[in-house]
């Protein structure tokens, strides 16, 4: 069964009132730059003290030695999951699983607001699902635990990567709007594509009554 992650892209108040009100659901919250950048140790503290699994989406991209620094700081914030882009390189893909410790790395592989007219302007010929494969198999191939993909592409990575890894798929919508995400699925498509963590942010966040919306994902999710 695919586990329900919450993006709590929204502001400290409006997070802490979602985290409070969730605690025992087997959630875990996505914390990114909004408000990490803000908040950082006050906003990790308050999911890990409140029993959820924290995933900390910093997207490292750097150096290899700089982006290995990355990950043994934010060992100190013990996230369960903390993600790496995958264009960093191998060098740094294996420096940061070698300094992941219990910490599940996760490789960032083409956002889902990109499409294959970004590859053209960049002269890329591959297409989203040759690209998204060759950079998820060298994650996984450096020791990461998964990748964070589209919805798309899930079937064809489990199919074509020959180790068990974690499937993220970002951006899942509820309703019919797509937003900024070009390459989304919906709910029911990320679970028929057999991902493992299925993130949620807007349909969840800005609900007027998110329990009952969080209760009836996981719902589905465990049918």
């Amino acid at each position: 069964m695919a586990k329900l992650c919450v993006a709590l892209d929204t502001d400290y108040a409006k997070a802490k009132d979602i985290v409070k009100a969730l605690e025992g659901y087997p959630i875990i919250f996505k914390v990114g730059y909004k408000l990490f950048i803000s908040h950082h140790r006050q906003i990790t503290d308050l999911i890990k003290d409140g029993g959820f699994e924290l995933f900390l989406d910093l997207k490292l991209h750097d150096i290899p030695n700089t982006v290995r620094n990355g990950v043994i700081s934010s060992a100190e914030l013990s996230p369960d999951y903390l993600t790496v882009h995958a264009l960093c390189g191998r060098t740094a893909l294996r420096e940061a699983s070698q300094a992941k410790g219990r910490i599940k790395l996760l490789g960032i592989t083409l956002l889902t607001s990109l499409d294959e007219s970004f590859l053209r302007e960049l002269g890329i010929e591959a297409s989203t699902d040759e690209l998204v494969y060759k950079l998820a198999s060298m994650c996984i191939q450096e020791g990461l635990d998964g990748v964070v993909c589209s919805g798309r592409e899930v079937s064809s990575l489990k199919k074509g990567i020959r180790r068990e890894f974690l499937a993220v798929v970002p951006g899942v919508s509820i309703g019919s709007a797509k937003r900024d995400q070009i390459r989304s699925v919906s709910l029911q498509e990320a679970i028929e594509s057999g991902a493992d963590i299925i993130v949620i942010g807007r349909d969840i966040v800005e609900d007027k009554d998110p329990i009952s919306k969080t209760e009836s994902i996981l719902k589905l999710l465990e049918s």
